[in-house]
C-alpha cells in the first residue's frame, strides 16, 4: 500500500512539515497545499487516492473542500479524511454522513494515523484490475493466473473453504474470454461433487438416454457436453467416488464421453479445472483416490492460503465488499476502523466467505453511516463470539486505546511467530525496523520476550 500519493491539506507550518516528513519515511507519495484555492488546484490536476484534510483552513472549511470533491468528481469521490480539534467533533461527524471518509481528532498519535492510512487505503496496494488481494500471496496468484489462463492444462486448486476456489475458476474463464473477442464465448459450467449422490453424478457428468434407468424420462446432456470448447469447474472432485474416477480418468486420455444408456461416444474438447478442500496425496494413500487420475489434473497445482494468513487482505477485502453493497443499494456506508481492528485479529474459519457474511449482517444492521459488528447473531466462528463476549465488558474503553491494545496484542504476536527477529517482523509487517522499534518501545515489548 505504500508509494501512494496523498494530498495533504494544513495551513499549521509546523504540523504540515511534520506530516509531509512522516508520510515520505513511509514511502508515501505526499504533496503538502497549506489552504483550500491549492487544493482545489491541486485536485484538478489529479485524482488523489487519499485527502487528508484539516478542517478549517485559512479560506475555507471541511465542509467546502468536501462540497468542491463533490462536485468535480460525484460519485468517484476520492477518500477525504479530516482532522479536527475537540471544538469541530460535531462538524467532523456531519461531513462523514455527508460523504467523507472518516475523521481524525487532534491531538493525534502519528504512528496511530499511519496505522489508519494502511486501512483507508485498502484499494490502492493492487493494480487497477486486482480481484483477489493486496497481500504477496495474492498478488503471485494473480500473476500465475495471468500466465496459465490461455494454456492448455488441467488446473487443480487446494485450499480451505470459502478462500475463493470458484472465483479462481472465473477468472481463468474471464481471460480466456478476452483472448477470444469476436469468436464466441466459451462456457463455463460448474458443478460439486460433493453435492450430488454416486448414483446421479455419473449421469451429471456425462448425460444420459431416455430409459437409462429408472426415472430417465428424457435426454439429459451432461457437464461435458455443456463445457465443450471451454471450461468445465469439478468443485471438490476429492469426493467423487473411485466408479466414477475411472471413467473421469477415460475421458480426460481420448477426449470422448458415452452418455449413461448409449453406445454412441462424443468427442469434447473441455478444459478441467478441479478444486478440494482435501489433500488428495492423502486419500491416494488411503486408497481412496487414484494416482494416475491425480497425475492427469494436476497439470498446473494451486494452492490459495486461507485468510489468516494473508492479513494485509482483510481490510482491502471489507472495503471491497462494502463498496459492492453500497453500488448495489445506493448507500454511502462506511466501515468503522473498530470493525476492522476486530477483523484483523479473528481466526476467520469460513474465511472469505465468512467475512462477507459477517459484514453483510453488520451493513444491514447499522443504523447510521458506519458498518459496525454486532456482540450477537453474527454468522461467526465460536471463538469469534468468546472474543466479542471478553470485550464486551469494555464497552467504555475510548477507541484509541482499544486500538493500542489491538496493536500491542498483534505486534507481540508478530514478535513472537519470528523468534525476536527484527526484520523479519518489520518486513512480515509492511513497515520500516525504526517504525517498529518504536512502536515495541511504546507498547514495552522485548525482542528477548520471544521463545
Amino acid at each position: 500500500m505504500r508509494d501512494q500519493p496523498i494530498l495533504l491539506v494544513e495551513d499549521d507550518p509546523i504540523m504540515g512539515e511534520s506530516l509531509l516528513q512522516r508520510l515520505q519515511l513511509e514511502h508515501y507519495r505526499c504533496q503538502w497545499v497549506r489552504d483550500l484555492g491549492q487544493a482545489r488546484a491541486a485536485l484538478h490536476e489529479r485524482l488523489y487516492p487519499l485527502v487528508l484534510s484539516d478542517i478549517r483552513l485559512p479560506d475555507g472549511d471541511g465542509e467546502t473542500l468536501l462540497a468542491a470533491m463533490m462536485q468535480r468528481y460525484g460519485g468517484c469521490c476520492p477518500p477525504v479524511v479530516f482532522m479536527t480539534g475537540y471544538g469541530s467533533i460535531a462538524q467532523a461527524v456531519r461531513l462523514v454522513r455527508e460523504g467523507a471518509w472518516d475523521y481524525i481528532q487532534k491531538p493525534f498519535d502519528v504512528d496511530v494515523l499511519m496505522q489508519r492510512i494502511g486501512e483507508w487505503l485498502p484499494l490502492c496496494g493492487a493494480s487497477p484490475d486486482a480481484w483477489f488481494g493486496v497481500s504477496p500471496a495474492s498478488r503471485a496468484l494473480e500473476q500465475l493466473i495471468a500466465r496459465v489462463a490461455t494454456l492448455d492444462l488441467p488446473i487443480l486448486i487446494h485450499g480451505e473453504s470459502g478462500t475463493g476456489k470458484e472465483i479462481v475458476a472465473q477468472h481463468i474463464h474471464a481471460r480466456m474470454c478476452q483472448d477470444r473477442i469476436g469468436k464466441g464465448v466459451p462456457p463455463l459450467v460448474a458443478i460439486n461433487c460433493a453435492a450430488i449422490s454416486e448414483g446421479l453424478l455419473e449421469s451429471e457428468l456425462f448425460g444420459h438416454e431416455p430409459g437409462a434407468f429408472t426415472g430417465a424420462g428424457k435426454r439429459h446432456i451432461g457437464v461435458f457436453e455443456q463445457a465443450d470448447g471451454g471450461i468445465l469447474f469439478l468443485d471438490e472432485i476429492g469426493d467423487m467416488p473411485l466408479n466414477v474416477q475411472a471413467k473421469l480418468l477415460r475421458v480426460l486420455q481420448d477426449g470422448q464421453i458415452r452418455r449413461v444408456g448409449s453406445e454412441k461416444t462424443i468427442q469434447v474438447a473441455v478444459r478441467l479445472i478441479c478444486a478440494t478442500h482435501k489433500s488428495l496425496d492423502a486419500l491416494v494413500d488411503a486408497g481412496e483416490f487414484r494416482q494416475d487420475l491425480l497425475f492427469r489434473i494436476s497439470g498446473v497445482p494451486i494452492h490459495l492460503p486461507p485468510l489468516r494468513e494473508r492479513q494485509e487482505d482483510i481490510a482491502w477485502l471489507a472495503h471491497r465488499h462494502v463498496d459492492s453493497l453500497n453500488a448495489k443499494l445506493g448507500q454511502t456506508k462506511r466501515l468503522d476502523p473498530q470493525f476492522l481492528a476486530w477483523a484483523k485479529v479473528q481466526p476467520w474459519e469460513g474465511n472469505v466467505r465468512e467475512l462477507f457474511a459477517v459484514i453483510d449482517r453488520a451493513y444491514h444492521f447499522s443504523a447510521d453511516c458506519w458498518v459496525r459488528w454486532e456482540r450477537s447473531g453474527l454468522p461467526c466462528s465460536e471463538r469469534a463470539h468468546a472474543a466479542m463476549s471478553a470485550e464486551a465488558g469494555q464497552s467504555h474503553e475510548r477507541l484509541d486505546q482499544y486500538l493500542a491494545r489491538i496493536e500491542r496484542d498483534y505486534l507481540e504476536k508478530c514478535v513472537s511467530e519470528h523468534k525476536g527477529q527484527i526484520v523479519k517482523t518489520a518486513d512480515s509487517l509492511g513497515i520500516s525496523r525504526k517504525t517498529l522499534w518504536e512502536k515495541m518501545r511504546r507498547h514495552r515489548i522485548k525482542a528477548s520476550t520471544a521463545p
